[in-house]
């Protein structure tokens, strides 16, 4: 919805005007419609409006109640503000907007934000504060929708939407500990840790609250794991198969109409997949004229058969752009501009942002997105055989620390040569993959349900950091082009169902599955069962593709390219040692090196986009799908002293 910015001062001083001004054109592209800056001795807010509901000039931000002495600067969209309204208003409370902004700012007041962040269905990160007692309370929204960065040192707090706010205010220095994970294979941080030197992310489900002078104190609102609740598994496990169904189209229908509302105009994605025709399919029966935006990818993974598919079904028009393969490579400096870190987790960044430039073009503010049916319902192809896979890797692990336990002979035989990697990996992530497993495994130890159902744990680690990346990567996107995307399969009641319905209406058991993926499993069952009564069978059924490419597989990088990167002082190496690492490189690491160079130009040197495409155009070069790989120069061997005799 919007970009927001903050600073307190340790003095008394005013913020610089000019800093503050630069920190909201930095995020203007979050919120083209209204910028606004206020700064008074100790306090400078900053925020740039997208304005989806009450587009009046009256709800823009900084919001302050009538009394001067409360302040918000919000981004997001709360989705029972209207309820919430309602229930102020029974108690006395008046409004002189219809925003959802100052039914926020009012419901912190009246109860606190203690009281108010758990009764919020919604996305946000928002800045609160209390003129009279000098009080700033941040808070971020369940899963992370929303992002929220800030730096504290003895001069001044700062909070943003994104790190490239903090540049008027102070050096963008990277974080090596995280350059370092990111080398050995982490896909990248999402709370705590960024790639940026005291930059902190933080974390979905986290309050903060500081005052002038002081240290921050953060502390938990909601976990992932909260959302285990034995009495609607219970109560689940007691309907049939088609109830079940029933009571999730219940709470989609629901879901779609709250996060469809708004006062300007909201598209859909309309990928194919079925989630999204879900989504598009339910959308369409409250709002007749919904626009529908497709990315092509042209190649063999193209969806764009069953996206038309579903519009002419639909009777709607499907607005498309093709995207060529060259695309992945020329919008990596875009990409990562607004990404602000390395995205090889993510290499489909690209049709994204395109979608919400086309859909921008076409008038529109906010678009529906399917995010989230994954992870709750289980619908990557390889948890169609995971029991399969554990059980085989089980036994492995039981043999390889059979043959260790051998004396003498058993660790030269099996050596384990993983786990001290991992664990430094750990180390260097700042534990946030490992915190996340154990704090689910402790939540699930506590619930009898939980444990004797495999299929809930592997429900919440995957609401955990994998949703994170993507929810990061949906805002990311969306925002560069002014697009908020909007997520139905996250609203608080169809996440608590979904990791409370029973795992065998996720992964079903059927004769009649052939995928080769998961023979006789269909994935995403209760999503399917739904689908199926809104459209035909071919889209209800098909298989996930999610904009895949392999792209980033196929790129050849000339060796040429790290001759002249920018690689060597956050590395420190020497340029002929950053020769030979070009030349002696997998291609996984290649390409890592090639994000850490591009990172570094755009996101700390400020390098205009322009000239880092001309610089990839040059060094870089897709290799033809099915092509084999370009003969490269033999690793040396490594040569070590002879030992003493």
């Amino acid at each position: 919805m919007c970009g927001i910015f903050g600073v307190l001062e340790t003095s008394n001083g005013a913020p610089e005007e000019q800093k503050l001004r630069q920190s909201a054109a930095s995020i203007s592209h979050r919120g083209p419609d209204a910028s606004v800056t206020h700064t008074e001795p100790g306090l400078g807010l900053a925020h740039t409006r997208l304005s989806l509901v009450d587009t009046h000039a009256r709800s823009n931000q900084p919001f302050w109640d009538e009394t001067g002495r409360y302040c918000i600067v919000f981004n997001g969209e709360i989705y029972n503000f209207r309820a919430l309204k309602a229930e102020l208003e029974s108690s006395g409370r008046t409004f002189v907007t219809t925003s959802d902004t100052e039914v926020l700012l009012q419901l912190l007041i009246a109860v606190g934000p203690e009281k108010a962040l758990p009764r919020l269905n919604g996305m946000f990160a928002f800045g609160f504060y209390d003129r009279q007692s000098g009080l700033l309370t941040l808070a971020r929204d369940r899963m992370g929708m929303k992002p929220l960065f800030y730096v504290e040192d003895q001069a001044r707090f700062l909070f943003a939407s994104e790190i490239k706010a903090f540049r008027p205010w102070m050096a963008l220095q990277p974080d090596g500990s995280s350059v370092h994970a990111y080398l050995m294979k982490f896909g990248g941080p999402t709370k705590g840790r960024t790639f940026y030197q005291n930059v902190i992310s933080l974390a979905p489900g986290d309050m903060l609250q500081v005052k002038r002078g002081e240290r921050a104190r953060v502390r938990k609102f909601f976990r992932v794991s909260d959302l285990i609740d034995p009495d609607m598994n219970a109560e689940l496990q007691g309907l049939s198969a088609n109830q079940v169904a029933d009571r999730f189209e219940e709470l989609m229908l629901q879901s779609v109409a709250d996060h469809a509302f708004a006062d300007a105009k909201v598209g859909a994605f309309c990928s194919g997949g079925v989630d999204s025709s879900l989504i598009v399919s339910m959308a369409a029966r409250q709002q007749s004229d919904i626009q529908l935006f497709h990315a092509n990818v042209k190649g063999r993974w193209s969806e764009a058969e069953p996206a038309r598919a579903l519009a002419n079904h639909l009777g709607l028009d499907l607005h498309a752009i093709d995207i060529e393969e060259q695309d992945f490579v020329t919008s990596i400096p875009k990409v990562m501009r607004h990404y602000e870190y390395p995205f090889t987790y993510h290499p489909n960044c690209a049709p994204l942002m395109m979608i919400a430039q086309l859909a921008r073009d076409r008038g529109v503010k906010g678009l529906l997105s399917g995010e989230g049916s994954d992870e709750l319902f289980l619908g990557y192809p390889w948890l169609g055989r995971r029991q399969i896979t554990d059980a085989y890797n089980a036994i492995k692990r039981t043999l390889g620390n059979g043959v260790r336990s051998l004396p003498g002979i058993g660790p030269i035989l099996n050596p384990d040569q993983t786990g001290n990697s991992f664990a430094v990996r750990d180390i260097m992530n700042g534990r946030e993959i490992l915190d996340d497993l154990n704090d689910v495994s402790e939540a699930i130890a506590q619930h009898a349900h939980a444990s004797k159902d495999p299929k809930i744990r592997w429900t919440l680690d995957y609401m955990n950091y994998h949703l994170r990346t993507l929810l990061l990567r949906n805002d990311t996107m969306g925002m560069a082009a002014s697009i908020e995307a909007r997520f139905p399969f996250l609203g608080n009641d169809v996440t608590r169902f979904g990791v409370n319905v029973p795992g065998h209406h996720k992964l079903k058991t059927s004769p009649f599955v052939f995928e080769k993926a998961h023979p006789f499993i269909r994935d995403k069952w209760v999503v399917r069962a739904v689908a199926d009564r809104y459209v035909p069978k071919k889209l209800s059924q098909r298989i996930k593709v999610g904009f895949w490419t392999t792209v980033f597989q196929r790129l050849e990088i000339a060796d040429a390219f790290f001759e002249t990167s920018r690689l060597g002082d956050l590395l420190c190496l020497s340029r002929p040692q950053l020769r030979r690492l070009g030349a002696e490189a997998s291609d996984d690491l290649k390409l890592r090196l090639l994000h850490l160079d591009v990172w570094s130009r755009v996101c700390l040197d400020d390098e205009a986009d322009d000239v880092s495409v001309s610089r990839l155009m040059e060094h870089v070069r897709i290799r033809e799908d099915g092509v084999p790989k370009a003969r490269t120069r033999k690793k040396p061997a490594l040569a070590y002293p002879s030992a003493p005799t």
